[in-house]
């Protein structure tokens, strides 16, 4: 089997040394670092697409004032950070 580079080359000498088992456990964590770490390159229109697939539009007949003084009115006091700062 011929290497495309020299870490290719390394990469292997060490998982010859490793059991089977321990090697399937590293096919594992190379394919779940190639699909969900090493994401392929990046389309901004499809994520784009993606994002605006989950939204919808904003149905309120309130002005703006008031959907703020209902923000403002729902909002509660609390104590809980007072001593971190």
């Amino acid at each position: 089997m011929e290497t495309k580079t020299i870490y290719e080359e390394e990469i292997l000498k060490e998982i010859r040394n490793l059991s089977e088992p321990l090697q399937g456990k590293l096919f594992k964590i190379i394919h779940l670092l190639n699909q969900e770490i090493i994401k392929p390159e990046y389309d901004e229109k499809l994520a784009t697409e993606e994002f605006l697939s989950v939204c919808g539009t904003w149905e309120d007949d309130r002005t703006v004032e008031g959907q703020i003084k209902d923000i403002y009115s729902s909002r509660k006091s609390t104590a809980r950070t007072g001593d971190i700062f």
